[in-house]
């Protein structure tokens, strides 16, 4: 967004260094050497601050009052700025610098601040707020990652609570509708946790991964000047993205159903987030079969022949018969760069293969190759595949070998 478009919405965004720098507490100088340590260390530049002995506690916590006021349009920056000024100049309180400076301290107005949000949306209560807090100060973790960390809210749960405030603070969605929400977003949450489908679904400490959003842009499945509206909507008419996006005509369930199954992939550390990509693009332009497109995007465009491995993890399920292979399919065996995209159109062609075994095994393939499992844990998997016809993840699942990150919607639901 730009000082423009801020301007026209009445908004002022203002990140903490400059609050500093403007209110006179801070040089340049400091703040450039805090930046350098905040991209070594990881850090919030607040706590490289105090660490670094440039602030104090008291202070840090002063300014992240006044640039929540500021940044949710309670309190003009230009007054912020003032006030923090004669606070840390007098060494006295925010409410003493109201008071000093002849202002009326906005202390009863409802705030955005992501622990408020959730507070007034009845995901966490004031005293879990307080705790969290406290270790925030302590720590220097940003607060969300405390709540994730100590399991008040799910990582999913936390993101539509950021995109809660986002929204708030460009003007998008009024904050009594925001907060019903996410209100409605935990509910939804909570029942889907009690689902046989989700059965032992764990909320992980926040970690980087793509939220379902910005996966589907990422994969050129939508454009993402469309995505904050299509999240307000989801807000507004208290359903999930993916339905928005569905009922919108933006993604088809299927493609919904395959990012969400791929985050938790990506979660579990048996998937890259660049192949994700590749399957939802797959899917999209060919309308290829998620287990298909998966299967490819696993093995593909790997240097080394992964087709022998292939072969043989199938004729260990009883999937392939090694007397029927054709000589040509035989030969590329033997071949060393990969040959596993030729072979496997021949398997099929001959119709030596069922296609979702095939599917199946290039992703045990692939699992195999970064030692996710070893051959006799993938030879067990494709015997369990060849009797259920569930899908190598979802045996991986009910074998206690990854766990479920991501919950899912029952289908009938769909």
């Amino acid at each position: 967004m730009t000082d423009t478009t801020q301007q026209a919405q009445g908004t002022t965004h203002i990140r903490i260094g400059e609050l500093l720098m403007q209110s006179e507490i801070l040089s340049s100088d400091f703040i450039r050497d805090a930046l350098e340590r905040f991209e070594q260390r990881g850090l919030p530049i607040g706590k490289v601050l105090v660490m670094s002995g440039y602030l104090t506690e008291s202070e840090l916590r002063q300014a992240l009052e006044v640039q929540s006021l500021v940044n949710d349009g309670h309190l003009p920056l230009e007054l912020g700025i003032t006030v923090l000024r004669v606070a840390h100049k007098e060494h006295i309180s925010l409410n003493d610098a109201f008071q000093r400076s002849g202002l009326v301290q906005p202390e009863d107005q409802e705030t955005n601040r992501l622990g408020q949000l959730l507070v007034a949306a009845g995901i966490v209560t004031d005293r879990d707020l307080e705790e969290a807090l406290q270790i925030n100060v302590r720590t220097g973790l940003p607060l969300g990652h405390v709540f994730c960390f100590h399991g008040y809210v799910s990582q999913a749960l936390l993101y539509t609570a950021l995109q809660v405030q986002e929204s708030i603070r460009r003007n998008a969605i009024g904050r009594p509708e925001a907060v019903l929400g996410l209100n409605a977003a935990a509910k939804r949450e909570r029942n889907l946790e009690r689902l046989e489908i989700n059965k032992g679904y764990q909320k992980l400490p926040m970690k980087q991964a793509l939220r379902l959003g910005e996966m589907l842009v990422e994969a050129r499945v939508f454009v993402d000047k469309l995505l904050p509206d299509a999240l307000v909507r989801s807000l507004q008419f208290q359903k999930p993205l993916g339905e928005i996006l569905v009922q919108s005509h933006f993604a088809t369930a299927e493609l919904i159903d395959a990012a969400v199954e791929m985050q938790e992939m990506i979660d579990n550390g048996c998937l890259l987030q660049t192949m994700a990509n590749e399957v939802l693009l797959n899917m999209r332009a060919s309308e290829v079969p998620f287990a298909k497109a998966l299967g490819q995007a696993c093995t593909f465009r790997h240097r080394n022949n992964l087709a022998k491995v292939l072969v043989e993890l199938l004729a260990s399920a009883k999937a392939v018969t090694l007397t029927k292979l054709t000589k040509d399919i035989q030969e590329r065996l033997e071949v060393n760069y990969n040959q596993i995209n030729d072979v496997s159109k021949q398997l099929l062609e001959h119709e030596l293969v069922d296609p979702d075994m095939l599917y199946a095994g290039m992703r045990c393939v692939y699992l195999v190759d970064v030692k996710f499992i070893n051959m006799e844990q993938a030879a067990i998997i494709l015997e369990i595949v060849s009797q259920t016809q569930d899908s190598v993840d979802h045996v991986l699942h009910t074998l206690g070998w990854t766990a479920r990150t991501r919950l899912r919607e029952p289908k009938n639901a769909q």
